[in-house]
């Protein structure tokens, strides 16, 4: 039978492939494909469409200035509430915004470029870290005074990275009076930003870049142009400022979701904007200049420890005080993906520099072919909380310690890479234990680290007995980056209040936030702490061995037996199993415990979320995009609201 059409209404891939710059870059860097094509669509999803007219206080975006100039400017109401974005279609964006003196996009606004007003927004939700970017073209603009009305065709959509973004909460704020410090769209040769622009930029720890690309004409129906804007967070001084000349910008770049958009436009078309909005203040500084990438030595000649970073040398600038309607409330929540500050070359450093977590190995475990359990110990105690990963940085492991410990060759698509990469946490430290935490993770096929370190636990388990492995003398250690994770811990209820019904679903490696949970509520109920009703949905090609990590996370203590753990009253929790091939269990679940096994992949029908009551669960979601799309799917056909819904691609 063939499958039907998908509806006219669904979005569709947008471009027959990465544009001549993000090929270049992505060849520079010797950098394997790492998101599809496929993933920018030729309109906006519905949930996308939701979260930008609902969501969101403010909207950075790009435009155009006469000279080709990319400027990034960032749009609210006047009185900083959300809703001032709607959506007639899932191709249109209408915005009813109120600018400022000083905002460039007053003068941009008219600048056609080959017949169409290019144009591009990401919505950022910073209290959540949510994020989608779009980009097209303007069709309609009015402007009265102050006010602008803009509606905006949307041709590309694509989801984005959200490794920097520093979380805050911000509320409206009614009393602004913006005051234009400068505004000087044209600088002359040898001219300097004023030095409380400078000290203003080094204070920053958020900021929106614009770039532009600009298709040759051989090249403009394969990959139209367009214009883009992106955000750039870190700590407060990531991005530094040339002390020699005073106006060009050092610009880090921190690995993503390697797509390269933002370095592949400058790659073609030199030029780039950066706006840094205040939450604190109000205060929002624009810049636009001409830019360039650099990398390898090139780049470290700059900005040591950095090997890739870009420069935006200033050609004009405005500076305006109190002119954001909105205000950040307490203390913002540093995102732990960003790496310590990087000086240039020509700065002197402060004394005190950050000094983080080293973390050294103390145990590996191979579970199968490509999956390993690695054991840390951290130098000081550190807190994370069930479901949360955590951030290395393993340039010194990589450079050095791996090949004195292993027989490997380096090549040249290992020179750029920044060693840092992201896991969760399957068994984070506990009261008795608060510097151990150990890590569940996959060898990826063409990866670089991950290989090494399956390449280092088979070196001590080369029978593969399945068992842990003191590997203390090896001496491997990392950097503690930082603490994350989206997905929420879940606190008691009393069955008096319903008890707590939750949803989990896990594709494959997917599953390591929830052997947390699991180890989590599995205590709780122990000590009788609630009521709880849990049902898990995994999919796996390797049922025994994820079902083993499951049996083990019913383990209140790593000193205890199942056997131990036989009685909890106040948990119930089935397990649905999606595998290809039939399995069999080594040692029995608790009686609290139910296992279903179906036999393929979750179909969409909704017919199992129908089953389990979906819609009247708290439903967490973790695993490879295929998964959560598809299981997405299956719960908006059983009805389920998708905005109710925790995901996490499990992909940083």
């Amino acid at each position: 039978m063939l499958q039907s059409l998908q509806p006219p209404s669904d979005p569709l891939p947008a471009l027959r492939g990465w544009h001549p710059g993000e090929q270049a870059v992505q060849a520079i860097i010797h950098l394997p494909e790492r998101v599809a094509i496929t993933a920018v669509v030729d309109r906006l999803p519905e949930q996308h469409r939701l979260f930008h007219t609902s969501r969101l206080h403010f909207l950075p975006v790009t435009t155009l200035d006469q000279q080709g100039r990319p400027w990034a400017s960032i749009l609210c109401s006047h009185d900083g509430m959300p809703s001032f974005i709607s959506s007639p279609t899932n191709a249109l964006l209408t915005i009813k915004a109120h600018l400022w003196p000083g905002d460039p996009i007053i003068q941009n606004l008219s600048q056609i470029h080959d017949g169409k007003r290019l144009f591009s927004g990401i919505g950022l939700e910073v209290s959540t870290r949510r994020r989608n970017k779009f980009s097209g073209h303007i069709s309609n603009v009015s402007l009265r005074g102050l006010d602008v009305d803009l509606t905006s065709v949307v041709t590309q959509a694509l989801g984005l990275c959200p490794k920097y973004i520093n979380i805050r909460s911000i509320m409206p704020f009614h009393r602004t009076s913006p005051r234009l410090i400068y505004e000087r769209f044209s600088l002359r040769d040898g001219e300097r930003l004023p030095d409380d622009v400078i000290a203003y930029i080094h204070a920053a720890d958020t900021a929106f870049l614009s770039t532009s690309y600009v298709a040759t004409q051989e090249d403009e129906n394969t990959y139209p142009s367009r214009v883009g804007v992106n955000h750039r967070g870190g700590r407060p001084g990531f991005v530094r400022v040339r002390p020699s000349d005073g106006k060009t910008l050092v610009l880090p770049n921190y690995a993503g979701n390697r797509v390269m958009n933002s370095l592949g436009d400058i790659h073609i078309t030199p030029v780039a904007g950066l706006v840094f909005p205040s939450f604190s203040t109000g205060s929002i500084l624009y810049l636009t200049g001409k830019a360039e990438n650099l990398y390898g030595a090139s780049a470290r000649a700059i900005m040591p420890n950095m090997n890739i970073v870009s420069t935006i040398c200033v050609t004009g600038f405005s500076f305006v005080e109190n002119a954001i309607p909105l205000r950040e409330t307490g203390s913002s929540e540093r995102s732990p993906y960003s790496p310590p500050v990087c000086y240039l070359a020509e700065e002197k450093p402060p004394s005190v520099s950050f000094a983080d977590i080293t973390l050294n190995m103390i145990k590996t475990r191979v579970l199968d072919d490509t999956l390993m359990t690695l054991t840390f110990e951290s130098s000081r105690p550190v807190e994370i909380n069930p479901s949360q990963n955590c951030v290395l940085e393993l340039s010194e492991f990589l450079r050095k310690r791996s090949h004195a410990l292993l027989d490997w060759e380096e090549d040249e698509s290992t020179v750029n890479d920044d060693c840092v990469r992201t896991w969760t946490v399957s068994t984070p430290p506990a009261p008795d234990t608060p510097c151990t935490l150990s890590l569940t993770m996959r060898a990826i096929k063409g990866g670089l680290i991950t290989p090494i370190l399956y390449q280092l636990a088979r070196s001590v388990d080369p029978q593969l007995t399945g068992e842990e492995i003191d590997v203390t003398g090896l001496k491997v250690c990392a950097r503690l980056r930082g603490v994350g994770g989206d997905l929420p811990v879940p606190e008691p209820l009393a069955a008096c209040d319903g008890g707590r019904r939750l949803l989990w679903m896990a594709g494959g490696i997917g599953i390591t936030p929830f052997l947390s949970l699991t180890r989590h509520v599995t205590n709780l109920a122990a000590r009788g702490f609630g009521m709880w009703d849990v049902t898990l949905v995994l999919a796996t090609r390797e049922p025994e061995v994820m079902l083993g990590l499951i049996q083990e996370a019913f383990v209140n203590r790593p000193s205890c037996k199942i056997d131990g753990c036989q009685s909890a009253p106040s948990l119930t929790f089935s397990i649905h199993i999606y595998s290809p091939r039939q399995f069999q269990l080594l040692e029995p679940f608790p009686p609290f415990v139910s296992l279903i096994p179906h036999e393929g992949r979750l179909d969409d029908s909704g017919a199992l979320f129908g089953s389990v009551d979906a819609k009247g669960r708290e439903s967490h979601i973790c695993g490879p995009l295929p998964f959560v799309l598809n299981a997405m799917k299956s719960l908006r056909a059983a009805g389920v609201d998708l905005e109710r819904v925790k995901r996490e691609r499990f992909t940083y």
